[in-house]
């Protein structure tokens, strides 16, 4: 398959003013990256934002990793069938650590380099036991979705690249997982002016599935919302085949039914501080989630079963306010209709639920 490399540029282009000294403090400019492995049922996500300014501002990382509890090896204390370790640390942004072209970030514990269809990721946490290193092929059709879409106080702009061959390694409480091409990576940018604890929120999942014959499922939702979910945007679904686009559902023709879990629980929390700021804080989450959607010609369910939540705290730069993001795994049931083709795909899924 042919990348468009020109897409692809725009997508992974830093948005930030970089040369800027008076850009406003409430940019934000981030790389997310997700891992799901179908064979171990592991599941990754490694993401890295600047936020303010070069010399003003802060680079943030965090990376989390849900792994089944049965793994021998691993410190797993938890009843249930899955856990999460995570790790999330901040570093002042020297000018120096950050490089537009082609996009190099480097600083303590973390780099990034991304060169056209060529992506290098390493971060670790010793601390924390966890470490990841992995090098990445752009293989699906990247998007450019939005640029300057209004969101909270500013705007937000978003592209994605959802299917990158990858091999690397991973290193959990001391147990090891080699990274393969069997492994699913998504990918996607996130940039723009707002302020963290706004009346904002979206509802977002990466679905991965094949079928009996091979053939691959790729689903990304997104819908933006207020704090509590009451409004929402226009939302849309982007459905890939073998890592191309081949339909897109919106607005009106999607039907998105969260459920929830009967009891209030207090989840994994991080950062750490944050944890013990809200270590009081009770809430429901995401148990299932049900997709249908459909049009003139073609049809779409999505059944989802959630089986991990960790909570991430995401603090305003300028204020005491905050964000929550509950950032969701789980597994997915697919039947994808389009014309006189139907596939069957079962796979996991990786989510967030923002208030």
């Amino acid at each position: 398959m042919t990348i468009d490399e020109q897409t692809l540029a725009r997508v992974e282009q830093l948005r930030i003013p970089l040369e800027d000294p008076t850009a406003p403090l409430d940019w934000k400019d981030w790389y997310h990256y997700v891992l799901l492995d179908p064979d171990t049922q592991i599941r990754v996500l490694v993401n890295l934002t600047a936020i303010a300014r070069p010399g003003t501002g802060e680079i943030q990382t965090s990376f989390m990793v849900t792994v089944p509890t049965d793994f021998q090896g691993l410190d797993c204390s938890q009843s249930a069938p899955f856990a999460s370790f995570g790790t999330t640390f901040s570093q002042e942004w020297n000018p120096s650590q950050i490089s537009p072209e082609p996009v190099h970030w480097q600083g303590e514990g973390m780099e990034l380099q991304v060169n056209g269809t060529q992506t290098r990721l390493e971060v670790e946490d010793r601390r924390s036991q966890l470490f990841i290193e992995l090098e990445a092929t752009a293989t699906a059709t990247p998007l450019l979705v939005t640029e300057n879409s209004p969101f909270g106080s500013g705007f937000i702009g978003w592209g994605l690249v959802p299917g990158l061959q990858v091999r690397g390694n991973l290193s959990v409480a001391g147990r090891s997982f080699p990274i393969h091409p069997n492994w699913f990576c998504y990918h996607d940018r996130n940039f723009g002016r707002f302020r963290w604890g706004e009346d904002i929120g979206w509802e977002w999942f990466v679905a991965f599935g094949t079928c009996i014959d091979g053939t691959s499922i790729t689903l990304v939702l997104d819908r933006r919302t207020n704090k509590d979910h009451s409004q929402g945007g226009f939302p849309y679904i982007f459905i890939y085949v073998n890592h191309q686009l081949r339909k897109v559902f919106l607005g009106a023709t999607l039907q998105i039914n969260w459920d929830w879990s009967e009891v209030a629980v207090i989840p994994p929390r991080l950062p750490g501080i944050m944890a013990l700021l809200f270590s009081d804080r009770l809430l429901q989450t995401p148990s299932t989630l049900e997709i249908i959607a459909a049009d003139d010609q073609d049809q779409l369910l999505i059944e989802i079963d959630f089986e991990s939540v960790v909570e991430l705290i995401v603090p305003d730069n300028q204020q005491r306010q905050y964000t929550f993001i509950e950032e969701l795994t789980g597994r997915a049931a697919v039947t994808l209709k389009l014309g006189e083709k139907t596939w069957l795909a079962t796979g996991l899924v990786y989510g967030e639920y923002v208030i």
